[in-house]
């Protein structure tokens, strides 16, 4: 396991050599929520369980709870594409989550505390739902965009205000009566307070529109380590909203955004224009142009400054990298190469360079390569098909394994994660078709045994865990 100097490859190395096989791993949780963490210093509550550490990756299905601290956020995304970005000292609890035979979802949240933002996807069939539940109401759409705000009052009473930006909630109040919210609008219910005859305007407030070239896809990542973009990226910033080649987002928080853009079609330099709104008034404005290949992904980034005026910095210098983990990560990022050689270069640079920032980052294609490189000479099976896929949900690996007399298809994922400035890694699944689940007893076992040690000597201070479509970053710092 040393010699290959990549964790993820602990779980090949492990169930090769002990059951003739490698595992394998489904790329979706089909009925249930996966969460990503954002920031550290969110629970998780599954089942009869205390609360625990979440880890990216991590399942979430009925009655399962989400909690974040005062620094804490995450994401939650719904096997239908819809996600609910949850804030900071935030309360929230899937208390219904199904896939109908239809293909649709009938989805219920409780939320209790704190603030969140559902980009709920268009619903596919018409006994599909999607709502909130508050102390004060609750809330239904049919593919929309909205913030959920509970708060606490002094008198012990709560008030729940919505703000729509796309579509339209459905907001009905336990004392009574309900009223539609539009884009553009917002309601606050009270405790014993009914649903007003009708929602009010929402005041100005800053704003950005980002404004694409033809056949140019982008993505913005917040300080908060939320995205919001066109094209396949997800909404996950609260007010943000994305129309074909134009984005708005309602009160941008203030810092840096790191931008990356990707061109679907050939065509004249890409230009993307970030303007920074209040009202009807432009305040700030800035345009990068660039000459991006198709498919290339290209990173930038800028600076905003929540004041009045806004401000927007210039774009920083643009560089090509090879996946959305190198563009998000920063200080000295380990991408390229082979794993076993990066990470020996990691190790070397962390021994020698004190509390620095510094990234490890893998894709589906390092993991595979690795994979087969690795499989012992000296077992006697066959081991074929060989994948690797990274995602939200997880770190999926699939392989087959024969010999004369049995072939095993098998199946793990396995969750990442910082817990107290931690590498953590935890074995969600793990299935071999057709052994019987007693004889996986002992693999699990090796298995977990295997990733806690390799764990507890990652070389640097893990800050964040982040996992998206095709790679994988952890990034921290360096021994001081």
């Amino acid at each position: 396991m040393k010699r290959l100097g990549c964790f993820l490859i602990v779980l090949l190395l492990v169930g090769a050599g002990v059951y003739l096989y490698l595992p394998r791993g489904n790329a979706t949780a089909d009925n249930a929520a996966t969460v990503a963490i954002l920031n550290t210093a969110v629970d998780a509550q599954k089942g009869s369980t205390d609360f625990a550490p979440a880890l990216d990756g991590d399942v979430l299905a009925n009655g399962d709870f989400v909690r974040s601290s005062k620094d804490g956020r995450a994401v939650l995304t719904f096997f239908d594409g819809s996600t609910l970005s949850v804030d900071p000292a935030s309360l929230v609890k899937v208390l219904t989550l199904n896939r109908l035979g239809s293909g649709g979802i009938q989805l219920l949240v409780e939320q209790t505390l704190g603030r969140s933002w559902a980009a709920v996807a268009k619903l596919k069939t018409p006994d599909s739902k999607f709502e909130i539940k508050t102390p004060t109401s609750i809330a239904a759409v049919r593919g929309t965009a909205f913030e959920t705000s509970v708060t606490s009052n002094a008198d012990g009473t709560t008030s729940v205000t919505y703000k729509v930006d796309d579509g339209q909630v459905l907001v009905t109040a336990n004392a009574g009566g309900s009223v539609t919210v539009g884009a553009g609008q917002q309601v606050t219910i009270a405790t014993n307070q009914p649903a007003p005859a009708a929602a009010t305007p929402q005041p100005p407030a800053p704003r950005f529109v980002l404004t694409s070239s033809a056949g140019l896809e982008f993505a913005m990542v917040a300080a908060t380590g939320a995205t919001c973009g066109n094209g396949s990226s997800k909404q996950e910033i609260v007010g943000c909203v994305a129309s074909g080649n134009t984005v708005t987002l309602r009160e941008p928080p203030a810092g840096r955004y790191v931008v990356m853009l990707t061109r679907t079609a050939a065509g004249p330099p890409a230009t993307l224009t970030v303007d920074a709104l209040r009202g009807a008034t432009r305040e700030a404005a800035r345009t990068f142009t660039g000459n991006a290949n198709v498919s290339e992904l290209v990173r930038t980034a800028f600076t905003y400054g929540a004041t009045t005026p806004q401000t927007i910095s210039e774009f920083e210098p643009s560089e090509v990298v090879t996946s959305i983990c190198s563009a998000l990560s920063s200080g000295r990022v380990f991408a390229s190469g082979t794993v076993q050689d990066r990470y020996a270069q990691l190790r070397t640079y962390a021994q020698g360079n004190k509390g620095q920032p510094v990234a490890f980052v893998v894709v589906d294609a390092d993991l595979v390569t690795a994979g087969n490189a690795s499989v012992p000479t000296d077992v006697p099976a066959t081991v074929k098909d060989l994948r690797a896929i990274i995602d939200s949900g997880g770190v999926h690996l699939s392989a087959q394994a024969s010999t004369s007399i049995l072939t095993v298809n098998a199946a793990s994922d396995i969750s990442v994660g910082s817990v107290d400035g931690r590498l953590v890694m935890r074995l969600r699944s793990l299935t071999a078709s057709p052994l019987p689940a007693a004889l996986l007893d002992p693999l699990r076992s090796a298995v977990e045994s295997g990733l806690d040690e390799f764990s507890n000597g990652f070389p640097f201070t893990v800050r964040q865990v982040a996992m998206r479509q095709g790679c994988l970053s952890v990034m921290g710092t360096t021994p001081p």
